[in-house]
């Protein structure tokens, strides 16, 4: 069917700008990022405190994001996406907020180690660290232990899905749930782009060269690397899934939704319909976008509420 006019015509817009000369550096990689999300408008939220977090190599970045007051709120320590190698806390400001705000529950964006400084493992040790850290700190920071969740977007999603895993079994830090947003679930190799009605151009991706940086020698067939290959997945957390139907990692997404729902696992799969792979920083120019952020937001906000009492 394609997609949504207006979406569309974004879209087109987007595309049409001009692209960064070949051949710049990591740094200048990092900083396009940067720019692009920040055209974003950044709506108030309740509280936003700049964190550290003890990871297991030293000190990580972090920033609450706490819409409410009062009562401990629920939480998501969430890990953002660029490809493993780019982004960070500052530059996902924009689209944490509007998560935060979509979901009305508080988010912990944390800054991991990145390659190719610091290859996998680092991300994923990284990230189990800060689910731990941000569990044990949960009062001094108004949330509630008893419903931390993790969540992350793309290269996020693999490093979330991956830190669940680790977390699954029985104590304080295992996560309440796992919110996966177009996540990389299996890194064995890179899919194939999807048939895409609208004809649209996207620039070459790079993501061979960011899962070399990333892998740099590790088993991309471990389910450590690719969650999706996790020989049992009884015993996970329950899942928010959400796609874009015309992203490349979406198959993979899907399959992980039913391999969870056949282990017994609860999952909530969002279909994000006529959508692209980025869509989480796009809800402010789009109206497509934004009922998609929505619906993620109600999601979460459905899962992180608390048990009614017996």
């Amino acid at each position: 069917m394609g997609r949504d006019p207006e979406y569309l015509a974004f879209m087109r817009r987007r595309l049409a700008e001009p692209a960064a000369p070949p051949g710049g550096g990591v740094e200048d990689a990092r900083r396009e990022l940067a720019a692009d999300l920040a055209r974003s408008p950044r709506p108030p939220v309740g509280t936003v405190k700049d964190l550290v977090v003890d990871g297991p190599a030293g000190p990580l970045p972090a920033r609450l994001y706490r819409p409410g007051s009062g009562e401990p709120a629920p939480a998501l320590v969430f890990f953002h996406g660029g490809g493993w190698i780019l982004g960070d806390v500052a530059s996902y400001d924009p689209v944490v907020r509007a998560l935060a705000l979509a979901s009305g529950t508080a988010w912990v964006s944390v800054g991991y180690r990145r390659p190719p400084e610091d290859p996998y493992p680092a991300a994923v040790d990284d990230a189990a660290a800060a689910v731990r850290w941000v569990t044990g700190h949960a009062a001094a920071l108004g949330l509630d232990p008893a419903r931390i969740g993790v969540a992350g977007d793309s290269a996020g999603g693999q490093i979330a899905a991956a830190a669940a895993a680790r977390l699954r079994g029985p104590g304080p830090a295992r996560p309440a749930l796992q919110v996966l947003l177009y996540p990389a679930l299996d890194l064995r190799a890179v899919p194939p782009r999807q048939p895409d009605p609208d004809g649209l151009r996207f620039p070459p991706s790079g993501v061979d060269r960011a899962l070399r940086a990333y892998l740099r020698g590790a088993d991309p067939a471990h389910p450590d690397v690719s969650p999706l290959l996790d020989p049992d997945p009884r015993g996970l957390p329950p899942a928010v899934i959400a796609t874009a139907e015309y992203d490349r990692l979406r198959p993979q997404a899907e399959r992980h939704a039913r391999r969870l729902r056949d282990a017994g696992v609860p999952v909530t799969l969002i279909t994000g319909t006529g959508l692209d792979h980025g869509f989480l920083g796009w809800g402010a120019f789009a109206r497509r976008p934004a009922e998609a952020i929505a619906e993620i937001g109600a999601a979460v906000r459905d899962a992180l509420r608390p048990e009614p009492p017996v």
